[in-house]
């Protein structure tokens, strides 16, 4: 460490042989620096504060309704990297006429790159406050770049949003207007399959399979439904023909094997030949399951049908055996039908008959029905599902158009409640809250910093001349450097001893240099001190050339 500043001190001792050079040079240096910083010319700087309003009553309540465009969010952005474009800059140049000053391409481009490295954009973190400035030595001209700069942004902001709502738009419309007709042709063919398969087409409860195992487990229950009634009606004729109803029953059969005309019986025949009461019966039962039916069915229902055949068939019985009873009067024959008819139970058991009759003519047309639904389905089964598949690739098709054809209408209803919510908020998006004025003071340059600048690297310059100097020029200063370059033991040192001239000479010359270096610092703090006073040097130098010229 001693080694090191005695080779510090060594330095400093050999440069001070070289001062007045080191001296002369910080001088010039700072009487150039200085004149040259009060020769700088005044700049004015105009700014403006601009508040982008990103908050929105109709934002929150328009959530997933309506579509952001975004435009408050990305106008921080839009003010930083698209302000200072240099399309931008050039239109700010020839809106305030700083392209008049250019007299070639040349000088334009550099008074565009001048522009750039004047105006300054920034902002404080969160609160979306941004100031923008620009420095120029006339003021007007600075106020007037600032305010097309704000000018420019305002149009970019707004209308840049517009047109790219407008642009969504069209391109919306030509999707819509595109899906809408490949719908309506997906509708067509849709239409035009259906009408060509009509009646193969699979139900609501399934597909051609199911259909087929439905009918035929419609089929096997209509048989199970008709062997049942067939052994019914057989227990019941045989029923009926035991005991002491031979004759009614003969008379009855032989009333089926006749074929009279027929003729509804009225009430007056009933009241007049009480043995006709038992038709009146079956055409009663019969008309009350026919109104059952046609709640589910219509009249071309099979069991519907061979109902309403039996019913006119009883009417033209009751109608033949009226006529019977009336030629037979009140005596003779009388007897034998009342013996007929003289057992209520072999009556009952009769109707009972003939109904499981009508029951069985039913279910007969039914099965034939089932039989025929199931041959017919047997038919297709190799083309129905075929037409299924077909079928259901034009649904799945139709299924997906329609689905992006709804998609972007509303994409489309939720663009313009969006594009109505941005209007509504034009007059609020971005607020001046500081517009620009022409400042009366000038704002640079920054004298005292680039005085002290001056005066630091004045001295620098002046110091590293005399290092210089003295390493172009070594001296022995002391006996530690002799014996270092002779490598010889010293054995003694003989001081110098000055006279007074000498003495005299070295004061003055001290005090000179010292005098200098005062003068320097003097002054440097005479022009702080006028630049903190606000006395404008400048303006006073620039006012009396210009009396002297």
């Amino acid at each position: 460490m001693f080694e090191q500043v005695q080779v510090l001190r060594t330095f400093a001792r050999m440069a001070w042989l070289y001062r007045w050079a080191g001296m002369v040079l910080a001088s010039i240096l700072c009487i150039a620096g200085w004149g040259l910083v009060q020769w700088l010319p005044d700049t004015y700087q105009v700014g403006a504060k601009v508040f982008l309003d990103t908050r929105s009553m109709l934002r929150p309540l328009l959530s997933g309704i309506a579509f952001s465009s975004g435009a408050l969010s990305d106008s921080a952005l839009l003010l930083s990297r698209t302000l200072l474009t240099r399309p931008n800059l050039e239109e700010v140049a020839r809106r305030a006429d700083l392209d008049l000053k250019a007299k070639s391409p040349e000088d334009f481009d550099a008074l565009i790159k001048k522009l750039s490295a004047r105006v300054s954009i920034t902002t404080s973190r969160g609160d979306n406050i941004y100031d923008v400035s620009y420095v120029n030595e006339n003021p007007k001209v600075a106020k007037v770049v600032v305010d097309e700069l704000l000018n420019i942004f305002m149009e970019q902001s707004l209308g840049d949003a517009r047109r790219d709502t407008v642009t969504t738009q069209n391109f919306l419309e030509q999707q819509i207007a595109a899906y809408e007709k490949r719908l309506i042709e997906a509708e067509d063919r849709l239409k035009q399959f259906k009408q060509r398969n009509v009646g193969i087409m699979p139900g609501s409860q399934g597909g051609f399979f199911a259909h087929l195992e439905e009918t035929q487990s419609q089929l096997k229950g209509a048989n199970l439904e008709l062997r049942e009634a067939e052994q019914r009606r057989d227990e019941l004729k045989k029923d009926g023909t035991s005991g002491a109803g031979v004759a009614r029953d003969d008379l009855l059969e032989a009333l089926d094997q006749d074929k009279g005309e027929s003729g509804g019986a009225s009430d007056d025949l009933t009241k007049k030949f009480p043995e006709l009461a038992v038709f009146d019966t079956k055409i009663a039962d019969l008309q009350n399951r026919i109104d059952e039916k046609l709640l589910t069915y219509t009249e071309k229902y099979p069991d519907v049908v061979s109902m309403r055949q039996l019913i006119a068939d009883y009417k033209t019985r009751k109608a033949k055996k009226a006529k019977e009873l009336a030629a037979q009067g009140n005596t003779g024959s009388a007897n034998d039908t009342a013996v007929a008819l003289e057992s209520p139970y072999k009556q009952q058991l009769k109707l009972q008959a003939v109904q499981a009759d009508a029951t069985v003519a039913a279910l007969r047309e039914r099965v034939k029905e089932y039989s025929a639904r199931v041959d017919a389905l047997k038919q297709r089964v190799d083309v129905v599902p075929e037409i299924e598949a077909e079928l259901t690739r034009l649904n799945r098709d139709y299924s997906v158009t329609k689905s992006q054809y709804d998609e972007l209408l509303k994409r489309r209803e939720q663009m313009n409640m969006g594009r109505e919510a941005d209007r509504s908020e034009d007059e609020v998006k971005v607020k001046i809250i500081e517009p620009t004025r022409v400042p009366l003071q000038p704002t640079g340059p920054n004298r005292i910093l680039y005085a002290s600048g001056v005066l630091l690297v004045g001295l620098a310059a002046g110091a590293g001349l005399a290092v210089v100097l003295s390493q172009l020029s070594p001296r022995i200063i002391d006996a530690p450097d002799l014996k270092a370059l002779t490598g010889l033991n010293i054995l003694g040192v003989i001081s110098m001893t000055s006279n007074p001239l000498h003495r005299q000479q070295r004061k003055v010359e001290m005090t000179g240099f010292f005098l200098v270096l005062t003068g320097l610092i003097s002054i440097y703090i005479i022009q702080i001190g006028f630049f903190v006073l606000g006395f404008n040097i400048h303006a006073k130098l620039t006012a009396v050339l210009g009396a002297i010229s």
